[in-house]
């Protein structure tokens, strides 16, 4: 069960640490890599750590006590799921747990030549458990990276990231294997992508298993955005 509504406040409204940006090289629509100028974000050191799934070990690190601390300690703003934008809802895409995943849309915004997604994931499930988005997607980092699609010019946007597999440190989003969320807890997760190759104000972002958001703005980053999620 699937569906799509207008953002509404989320059961638990828990203030989250949006982990700060890291600055990887660029690959885009499925091209080759390519390199940025010198006005993207810089890495913050939580960001440098595997985030994305191997084929031995699914990826990321596993939680520690210090998983909050780590966060705080990387900067960037204080993101309240309640302040999404728009919401989607679907089924917890595994047959281990029994439940439902409410993402908040945030913002899409273009900073130069890269764009930065900002979202937030609330699980409801029963039990008392803590799952990652990794355990809650099936194990399958790519159940959970989102893609931009911009169908007018039959264009898909992936995660940035500098090499030819998901090893980790190359892949430029939030971890999806650290933390871990009880039924009800809320992970901010960002991911950079390559700027529109078209002029386009709009583009839809797809979560495999969901429904898109649609016709989502992209804003411009302006200076006081600079440096913050």
């Amino acid at each position: 069960m699937t569906r799509i509504r207008e953002a509404q406040p989320t059961r638990r409204q828990a203030a989250l640490t949006l982990s700060a940006l890291a600055a990887l090289s660029l690959t885009a629509c499925g091209a080759a890599d390519a390199e940025f100028e010198d006005d993207s974000p810089e890495a913050g050191p939580e960001d440098t750590a595997p985030d994305q799934p191997n084929a031995s070990d699914g990826g990321g690190q596993e939680p520690d006590d210090k998983d909050e601390e780590d966060q705080a300690a990387a900067g960037g703003g204080v993101i309240d799921p309640s302040d999404a934008v728009a919401t989607i809802d679907y089924t917890l895409p595994t047959d281990e747990i029994d439940g439902t995943m409410t993402v908040g849309l945030h913002h899409l915004r273009r900073r130069g030549q890269t764009m930065e997604l900002l979202l937030t994931f609330t699980p409801e499930f029963s039990g008392s458990g803590a799952y990652s988005l990794w355990d809650l997607h099936g194990r399958d980092h790519a159940s959970v990276a989102p893609a931009l699609f911009d169908r007018e010019n039959l264009k898909r946007y992936d995660i940035l990231r500098s090499g030819g597999d998901w090893d980790g440190e190359n892949v430029w989003n939030s971890k999806q294997a650290k933390h871990k969320l009880a039924s009800g807890d809320t992970q901010a997760y960002w991911a950079t992508y390559a700027a529109p190759e078209d002029d386009i104000d709009t583009i839809d972002i797809a979560i495999p298993g969901a429904p898109e958001f649609e016709d989502v703005a992209i804003e411009q980053a302006s200076s006081d955005d600079e440096g913050t999620a």
